[in-house]
């Protein structure tokens, strides 16, 4: 009879190790009620392959729920211990930690269990891509629901901001009905809120970028009305660790843009309609140039402005032009408030797009839209219609850095392998990760560039 019940065990083991691929890190159903007599046990983890911030999910019995009585070492580096079932232990890897014997040690000196698993983990110090927020494995899941970072759900997630206290602000597509409405989002300390919602507001209809002042006392709301809202631009003033009522104070139609400089604090607003830059100073909306157009001496008659960044030093201007499918870049000088020489990075003046790594015009853009710079001044760009985030230097050379051109899916991975659909936000986080508003599969992505 012993002897059956061993193989009816290694059989149900077997079986449970096939569909490890499939369970999700947050299977409460596999919780092992807590027995300080019963024997630690592990079985196995996965993934088995990965870098920084790569979620592992150990399996076992008897780990506790308590998770000062657990520790998880890769390679001898301690990962960051996120939960347990009782069964389940997810950690977190950090950088650098290489590649060797996963073990977790529970209890407390001196009486401290080790376990080793026998599979080995690989680190892999190339960019990956992982999910953020908004679900995890390839089901879209799609929503307006706010909570922890587990539960939240999102529509169509289009730019994203960070704040100096490392809150993430989504900006969301939509209108003004019940089900599809525009909103911005926060996220921070494991809580997703909604801070702004066209549902329960009418100036707003189809939110289009935010930005804070110096001191972050204030936000600026563009919108782009379309006819069916009350407002242009918006500022929002922060009244204690909120920010209070939205007011209008421009209702042009249009506005695609508002970036604070981040030197001099000024506000520039980008305007569709003959492709303006506006400045807002003591509530006035001034002029301050055209983008160009194909022609030499030519201005664009689009612009549909989807980012306007500039370096630390403040002195240099990038423009993405997501209506003409063009990058610019200018200077801009502080002591006149003046932009001079803009010119075309990369990209060609089309309203087609395509799609083409190279050397500045060389290159095709279908669709670009948020763009942000890493520390070396290359500047990283989500191609929404290509599904794939691009990389530009400063002099203009154009590579696919994630994703395939073409190819929508959601998949995490490599940045060879992972899989994007529409991306629109792309911004550096306070960590030095770029984290993407992938609009069609509704989630926030993260790319570690280790």
């Amino acid at each position: 009879m012993k002897y059956k019940e061993n193989i009816l065990t290694l059989a149900i083991f077997a079986i449970f190790l096939l569909i490890l691929p499939s369970c999700s890190v947050d299977n409460s159903d596999l919780v092992t009620p807590p027995d300080e007599n019963a024997p630690v046990k592990v079985y196995a983890f996965t993934p088995t392959t990965g870098g920084k911030n790569t979620k592992l999910s150990l399996y076992g019995a008897h780990f506790g729920t308590d998770l000062k009585n657990i520790r998880v070492t890769i390679n001898d580096v301690d990962a960051e211990v996120t939960t347990s079932t009782g069964n389940i232990i997810t950690a977190v890897i950090k950088s650098a930690t290489g590649s060797g014997l996963v073990k977790v040690y529970i209890g407390k000196e001196p009486n401290v269990t080790e376990l080793v698993y026998s599979q080995t983990f690989a680190y892999n110090s190339q960019p990956m891509v992982t999910s953020y927020l908004g679900g995890t494995g390839t089901s879209v899941v799609t929503g307006r629901a706010d909570g922890s970072y587990n539960e939240a759900t999102f529509r169509q997630p289009r730019l994203l901001r960070w704040s100096q206290d490392s809150t993430l602000y989504i900006i969301e597509e939509g209108n003004s009905t019940a089900t599809t409405y525009a909103a911005v989002r926060s996220a921070k300390n494991n809580t997703v809120n909604t801070i702004l919602s066209a549902y329960t507001n009418s100036l707003i209809e189809r939110v289009r970028a935010i930005a804070f002042s110096q001191n972050e006392d204030t936000v600026f709301v563009a919108n782009d009305s379309n006819g069916k809202s009350q407002m242009g631009i918006g500022i929002m003033t922060k009244n204690g660790n909120t920010y209070g009522t939205l007011a209008s104070v421009w209702d042009q139609s249009g506005i695609t843009w508002v970036e604070v400089h981040p030197i001099t604090g000024e506000v520039f607003i980008g305007y569709h309609t003959n492709a303006w830059i506006y400045q807002y100073k003591n509530g006035l909306f001034i002029p301050k140039f055209r983008l160009p157009g194909a022609t030499e001496g030519s201005y664009s008659d689009k612009g549909n402005v989807n980012t306007i960044i500039f370096d630390k030093a403040g002195t240099t201007v990038y423009i993405v032009s997501r209506k003409k499918n063009v990058i610019y870049k200018g200077t801009y000088d502080m002591a006149t408030g003046t932009f001079t020489d803009v010119k075309l990075l990369a990209g060609t003046f089309s309203e087609t797009g395509g799609y083409a790594d190279g050397q500045g015009t060389e290159a095709k853009f279908n669709e670009p839209c948020q763009a942000d710079l890493d520390e070396n001044g290359n500047l990283y760009l989500a191609d929404r219609s290509n599904h794939c985030i691009r990389k530009i230097t400063s002099d203009g050379l154009v590579t696919t850095f994630a994703g395939i051109q073409g190819v929508a899916g959601l998949a995490d991975g490599t940045i060879a392998s992972a899989r994007f659909n529409y991306p629109e936000g792309c911004k550096f986080g306070t960590d030095g990760a770029l984290y993407i508003a992938d609009y069609g599969n509704s989630r926030i992505r993260r790319i570690d560039l280790e």
